[in-house]
């Protein structure tokens, strides 16, 4: 099938849209989810009525296949979403960026598979942990599969898993690593997420045990990295990128939000009035010092969101026109991850110097979406000296072999 301009043109303009929808849908729930901010910090999991909101508004699965009631996995929606709801409640975007990744790794599956986890509820979330947690050994039909996956966000909302493992032999040699598509009812939810930030994500750790999982509801390491696309359906152009590509614009989104909400608050305060203690400054507005802090905070937080989105752009348009990002091109990603982290982190660190020690009674969110911020912003596939070695190697010609399964 020939892919014209105009064609292309036609389906990102589609896709823009569909993605603006999810973004005002997100945004609309901003208050509710920071109505519950607090309580979903000390459950250790989301609030019922925020984890039902987002479900409701379909917001889980922005990135899943069309055909299972999905939005059709554009990049944009997954950061236009993920970023909204991290603005009203850190955790809550959290949760729905590994759903929505997720549900974008289903495009990766076939129908067999899709059907088991949407068929039974069209609202099923599913949720993964991409490291090798478990072993498995190949059986007539598939494989057989235990072991113990750590940080399994979402853990108290989700149904469904995707988790890696490794395939080893009657030995117990290593051949390769899969990912394999299980139902949570068939694992333990151990207990073992107590965090000062994120404490909302439920993150603990999910246990298999002799799970027996259809061949076809696994991923081979050349799917996983986009470097062979299963291609079950034509019109599914979105999943022809590597999950990797994916995960780095969705790990980055969530610090966008939060950016975004210490921003509201930060603003909020300010248009109070409120005196600076100690240096004269009856109002806070008046400071050259301060109003300067807040233009430099403004201008990272929309430098990064620049970057977050020309990487969605690159994302969506190769995967419209059937192309594979180059390696270079998947280690600027990672670079302008990098690049974004540092802009939202200046952003933040401006703004709670403006907002000062007060910011941090047990009273004021700020703190809670600080310490927070400081969490996910640390994550280990956001390490910016690693993304930004990754593409200085690139750029320079240099042999990127070491980082070829994280590109």
């Amino acid at each position: 099938m020939t892919i014209t301009d105009s064609t292309v043109e036609k389906r990102l303009a589609e896709q823009a849209q569909r993605s603006s929808n999810y973004g005002e849908r997100a945004r609309d729930l901003i208050p509710l989810l920071r109505a519950g901010a607090e309580q979903t910090e000390k459950d250790r999991r989301l609030v019922e009525t925020s984890a039902r909101a987002m479900l409701d508004a379909g917001l889980l699965h922005a990135c899943a296949p069309g055909r299972v009631g999905g939005g059709g996995g554009a990049a944009r929606s997954l950061i236009e979403v993920v970023s909204e709801l991290s603005r009203g409640e850190s955790s809550a975007g959290w949760v729905a960026m590994i759903a929505n990744m997720t549900a974008w790794t289903m495009g990766l599956l076939p129908d067999d598979a899709r059907d088991a986890v949407y068929g039974p509820d069209p609202h099923a979330v599913s949720i993964s942990q991409f490291g090798a947690g478990g072993k498995g050994v190949q059986v007539d039909g598939g494989y057989r599969i235990s072991g113990r996956w750590p940080f399994a966000s979402g853990s108290f909302h989700a149904q469904w898993t995707i988790s890696g493992f490794l395939v080893v032999d009657e030995d117990g040699i290593p051949q390769e690593i899969r990912w394999a598509l299980m139902p949570i009812e068939d694992m333990e939810i151990e207990d073992t997420w107590y965090v000062t930030g994120m404490a909302g994500t439920g993150s603990n750790t999910l246990v298999g045990n002799d799970l027996f999982v259809p061949e076809s509801w696994t991923l081979t390491a050349d799917a996983f990295a986009g470097r062979r696309f299963p291609a079950w359906h034509d019109d599914e152009t979105s999943y022809r990128s590597s999950v990797s590509s994916i995960a780095c614009l969705g790990l980055a989104a969530p610090l966008l939000g939060m950016a975004e909400a210490i921003w509201d608050l930060t603003v909020e305060s300010m248009n109070k009035g409120r005196a600076i203690s100690n240096w004269g400054y009856d109002d806070v507005r008046d400071s050259w010092g301060w109003r300067s802090a807040l233009a430099e905070a403004r201008s990272s937080i929309d430098t990064g969101r620049l970057l977050l989105f020309r990487g969605a752009s690159d994302l969506d348009l190769a995967a419209e026109e059937g192309r594979v990002l180059d390696n270079t091109q998947r280690a600027r990603l990672k670079s302008d991850q990098a690049l974004s982290t540092s802009h939202f982190r200046n952003a933040v660190e401006n703004l709670m110097d403006i907002n000062g020690t007060r910011s941090f009674a047990l009273s004021n969110p700020l703190q809670r979406i600080w310490r927070d911020f400081g969490t996910a912003s640390r994550h280990g596939l956001n390490n910016g000296p690693l993304n930004r070695e990754a593409y200085a190697l690139s750029v320079t010609g240099l042999d990127m072999q070491q980082y070829a399964n994280v590109l």
